[in-house]
């Protein structure tokens, strides 16, 4: 009698511990990856999403390991080229074949949804857009020709700096960031600061509807200069005021325009073009001008504007 009731006994523990090793088996199988770029990637096994729904977390996170490739791929041809200012033809002609494959690979199947007119609309495709528009993103490789043609040769007034887009939908603004020219700080009776900047910025508002989902209609709306200057002369002296006014004037741009921003904004609007999202994640959009062009961006985790 002793012996049967062990052997029932092993019998029962042999069981729980199958039925033990079987469910951490279904919780293991979906691992967690990280990618060269660092950006998380779930890969999940048709046993895990048979029987357990991810989370949303962890559909935001999912990429295709050859989308994570072509993206290095971008960002080291964005690299070498110099944001595409001296890319080469071949350059440019395998910055498309690339963009081509991995826009087969956006996670994003509504990536205009944030600025749909229709709000209700924008609210029934939300669980089906982890990924937003809205942001502040920097530019890192483009072949349109009217910004690979801002950077001037070595006398001109002002150095080409970061370029980004601001988009806090309705709006959409096109940062440019001008820097002291190299040659500035050899005049005479003008104080520059290597922290000084404009921003120059080109604000539109854009629209989007469901019907046509990666397409973004622009109007302009505006012009805005602003300066900023990293340092002041004089601050905390008697004569900060005066000192304060000869850098206005004498101090360039940047201090200038820090004094007297201009914006300008009429009641009139403009047709401003329209681009196409062909590509979009949590940290990669990549755009398309209604003239072909394309315009690859990378969201800012610590935003520069």
């Amino acid at each position: 009698m002793r012996r049967r009731r062990s052997t029932v006994s092993v019998g029962v523990l042999l069981l729980h511990l199958q039925q033990c090793l079987t469910f951490q088996t279904h919780h293991d199988i979906g691992s967690r990856v990280r990618p060269r770029n660092g950006a998380p990637t779930i890969i999940a096994s048709s046993a895990v999403t048979d029987k357990v729904s991810p989370s949303p977390e962890e559909t935001e996170l999912r990429l295709d390991p050859e989308a994570i490739q072509l993206k290095d791929d971008l960002i080291a041809l964005a690299s070498a080229t110099r944001r595409g200012f001296s890319a080469s033809r071949s350059d440019r002609n395998k910055a498309k074949e690339i963009i081509n494959s991995l826009s087969k690979y956006s996670p994003c199947n509504e990536p205009a949804a944030a600025y749909y007119t229709d709000k209700e609309s924008e609210g029934g495709t939300t669980s089906a857009n982890r990924s937003t528009l809205a942001g502040k993103w920097t530019l890192i490789y483009t072949d349109a020709p009217d910004i690979t043609s801002l950077e001037g040769g070595p006398f001109a007034t002002a150095k080409l700096g970061r370029i980004g887009q601001e988009c806090n939908p309705p709006s959409i603004k096109n940062v440019i960031e001008w820097l002291p020219p190299d040659w500035a700080p050899s005049l005479p009776f003008v104080t520059y600061d290597e922290s000084s900047r404009v921003l120059q910025k080109v604000c539109c508002e854009g629209s989007a509807s469901p019907e046509t989902p990666k397409a973004v209609d622009l109007k302009l709306v505006g012009l805005e200069l602003l300066g900023e200057k990293g340092t002041e002369s004089g601050d905390g002296d008697e004569g900060s005021s005066r000192s304060d006014g000869f850098n206005s004037i004498f101090g360039g741009p940047a201090a200038l325009l820090k004094n007297n921003p201009v914006k300008l904004q009429g009641p009139l609007t403009a047709p401003f073009g329209k681009f196409e999202i062909l590509y979009l994640d949590d940290e990669m959009r990549i755009t398309k001008t209604y003239q072909g062009y394309v315009a690859v961006n990378v969201r800012e985790a610590d935003p520069w504007f």
